[in-house]
């Protein structure tokens, strides 16, 4: 070991102990409760009466006349004929645009946040009446605000019931079924056969087949097909008042809404068009009448696809298929969605059809739209499939353009993820500022109460300077975070919450002491995340679920999200280095075998490597030596520290070798780096007594090893936690640290003066 020191290091002295104050650590209150998907939160409440908050044929809602092209109208929502002041999350309403002069769409959002310019709520042509049920989050000064995108259109919006922001005891969550029709007029389904003539009226039960009695309401998809003038169906509940529930124009009309069940489940259908018309009626799911049942919903506003826009690629042909992301986008879990709100848009210069359904099940017979030329969209509630994907089909004899976007989804139980005891540290480098000779450290820590601290060193060579702060105010995370610097600077923290999502948080501005709130990116995931950067600096998330699945969120494009990588039963924790030509990851499988894959800069993915072997728990350490030559180190099943080093040609040998001699056995997973000052690999770990243990090659680039020591000879230092390493810069030479949490959960360092 000639030329190599290792010191305890801290502002007093090379050989003093470097320990965190704790003092300047804040102790926040206890972690808030998060909702639940079955009573905390996002409970359905039917409005006995629907409650006009706008009609600006009349001035309802403080607009009166058409609205006209690029315009936005807000109204106030909250106190309104029915709906309560407080306790409102998103209110559930049908939006009708009527006598509209052209083509346009309306987008609503709510009043006082930006205009969402990617959410369709509804699209109808000059001249047309059509209406349709989307939800709606209120804004915070109790408004919501419509946008009419062109030429001049009345507007008509009402309530029809509401999402409970917080846990109540009324309202009840939704439940999914098998998108199925119910209703028929064309051939007697449910009713009785033939078309409902003007004025004429249908009553029809609902429940007592997928729908069971007592349901509080029924999201359903309503049809007219081959209508011959325009019109438009109300609905009464028995002992309930008249309500406006769609309009329909010349020929084929599909619109969701939502629809009050009594308590015998008949409800009356009145056509009030100028015509005879068929009706039929598709059950997409329900409302229980118990807040301790079903999904609560949660509010999500973004455009999951687009083919007209710039690099989506073709249209969708005729008759062909596409699989459109759902889990995993704007903060969506990957599992655990019991439905999403969806309104799917279609441009065609032919008549046809979509349908959708969950990827990975078979194809249903029935269509979620059937549609003429131009645009045309409808809402749907629908569960993902595979990887949290729903399928949909062109149904038309010509190209279409395709736009899906998501409205919210309904949440059901998963289980909270338990707070990791003493995991480790996370350290890292930030990239220098303008005339600093060295980038400051940083540390992310998750402690044993599921707080995440952040550490940071503004003097790389005083570790006494850590500045330490609890950056998870009440919220609970577990694991280890991940530590990474934007490319404006900004460091970004990323830890797994206890709901299993990914969470990051952002500084405000580089270099601040401030930081923006946590941002939910989904995924679900059963431990915590690593990061890495790809070639163009984008920053990729990678993280296992409970299936043993590798995931990689990208924050990068108009729609981040969570995308699978393949299925390789991987348990634990992930190692990722960067390599040439991407990302290479490392983990291990239920077996204890390690499995590798590389992640492509451009975002494609090799086959996987299996290196085999018979690891214990834990993530890989990997090294990345010169020439992108890569050495894994993993724990064996004795406690013994094993590797396995590629060729010069980057094959893996048959055989794991045993890394030095120890005499105490490894209680965690190890790490390791390549030394700077000698050239020489050194590997670490945590033994079954608490101490960290260190070894060197023998001789730069030999692979062969010395024996085991503490890390200080002759020093004894117990650690809760597994340790870990970085090479850095100090401002004078290339180093590199060490760093631990003792028992009581103090920081501790170890650096290597050359």
């Amino acid at each position: 070991m000639r030329g190599i020191t290792l010191s305890k290091r801290s502002g007093a002295g090379l050989l003093a102990v470097a320990a965190a104050v704790l003092s300047m650590v804040v102790v926040p209150q206890a972690p808030m409760a998060l909702a639940d998907a079955a009573g905390g939160g996002g409970d359905y409440v039917q409005l006995g009466n629907d409650a006009e908050v706008l009609d600006t044929r009349d001035g309802t809602g403080g607009a009166t006349g058409q609205r006209g092209e690029a315009s936005t109208t807000t109204f106030p929502v909250l106190g309104v004929g029915g709906v309560p002041t407080t306790g409102v999350g998103t209110v559930m309403v049908r939006v009708a645009a009527l006598a509209a002069t052209e083509a346009t769409f309306l987008e609503l959002w709510p009043d006082g946040t930006p205009r969402p310019t990617n959410l369709t709520a509804l699209s109808v042509k000059a001249g047309e009446d059509l209406s349709t049920f989307t939800a709606v989050k209120v804004g915070s000064n109790g408004k919501i605000a419509v946008y009419n995108a062109a030429g001049k259109a009345h507007v008509v919006v009402e309530v029809h019931g509401y999402f409970k922001s917080a846990q109540g005891t009324n309202g009840g969550g939704f439940v999914p079924v098998a998108h199925t029709r119910t209703i028929d007029t064309r051939n007697g389904l449910g009713v009785t056969t033939g078309m409902i003539p003007a004025g004429a009226s249908r009553t029809v039960t609902l429940t007592g087949g997928l729908i069971p009695a007592g349901a509080s309401a029924a999201y359903v998809n309503l049809a007219v097909p081959g209508a011959a003038e325009k019109g438009w169906f109300s609905y009464t509940p028995p002992g309930g008042s008249v309500r406006p529930v769609m309009n329909y124009v010349p020929g084929t009309t599909q619109q969701a809404a939502v629809v009050q069940l009594p308590a015998d489940g008949k409800v009356t259908f009145t056509n009030n068009g100028g015509a005879a018309a068929h009706f039929m009626l598709n059950v997409e799911g329900y409302f229980t009448n118990s807040a301790t049942t079903g999904s609560g919903f949660r509010s999500a506003y973004g455009r999951l696809i687009n083919t007209r826009s710039v690099g989506a690629g073709l249209p969708m042909a005729a008759n062909s298929v596409i699989d459109v992301q759902v889990g995993g986008t704007y903060g969506l879990p990957t599992r655990g969605i019991a439905g999403a709100l969806l309104t799917v848009i279609a441009t065609s210069e032919a008549s046809g059809y979509l349908k959708a359904w969950p990827a990975g099940e078979a194809e249903p017979s029935l269509t979620m739209m059937d549609h003429g030329t131009g645009w045309r969209a409808n809402s749907i509630v629908l569960k993902p499939g595979t990887d949290g994907k729903i399928r949909i089909r062109n149904g038309s004899a010509d190209t279409i353009h395709l736009l899906v976007d998501i409205q919210g989804w309904f949440a059901e139980p998963l289980p909270t993820v338990p707070v990791v005891q003493n995991s480790r540290t996370t350290v890292f480098q930030a990239a220098p500022v303008a005339g600093a000779r060295a980038g400051t450290l940083d540390y992310a820590y998750n402690d044993n109460a599921g707080r995440v601290v952040f550490g940071h060193q503004p003097f790389v060579d005083n570790f006494n300077s850590t500045e330490w702060t609890v950056i998870s105010g009440n919220e609970a995370f577990s694991g280890q975070p991940t530590i990474a610097q934007l490319s404006d600077g900004r460091i970004q923290v990323t830890a797994q919450h206890r709901s299993g999502d990914v969470w990051s948080i952002t500084q405000t501005a580089a270099g601040a002491v401030t930081w923006n709130a946590w941002v939910n990116l989904g995924g679900s995931m059963a431990a915590a995340p690593t990061a890495a950067k790809l070639a163009d600096g984008t920053l990729a998330q990678f993280a296992v679920d409970v299936d043993g699945k590798l995931w990689v969120y990208q924050q990068k494009g108009s729609v981040p999200f969570w995308r699978n990588l393949g299925d390789q039963n991987l348990v634990g924790g992930l190692t990722v280095v960067t390599v040439r030509d991407g990302l290479r990851v490392f983990g291990l499988d239920g077996a204890g075998a390690v499995k590798s894959v590389l992640f492509y800069n451009d975002g494609s993915l090799s086959p996987w490597t299996d290196l085999g072997g018979a690891g214990s728990s834990g993530a890989p350490a990997v090294v990345v030596r010169p020439g992108y030559q890569l050495q894994v180190f993993v724990r064996g099943a004795a406690g013994t520290i094993v590797t396995k080093l590629q060729d010069a040609g980057g094959t893996w040998p048959g055989d794991w070798t045993e890394v030095g001699t120890a005499t105490v056995a490894a209680a965690g997973s190890p790490i390791a780096v390549l030394d700077p000052g000698v050239g020489r690999v050194a590997v670490a770990y945590r033994g079954t007594d608490n101490e960290i243990y260190r070894v060197w090659e023998t001789a730069t680039a030999s692979n062969t090893w010395g024996q085991w020591g503490w890390f200080i000879d002759g020093f004894s230092d117990p650690s809760a936690t597994d340790p870990s390493m970085l090479a850095y810069y100090n401002g004078t030479s290339d180093t590199w640290l060490l760093t631990f949490r003792s028992p009581n959960g103090t920081p501790r360092w170890v650096d290597r003066q050359v």
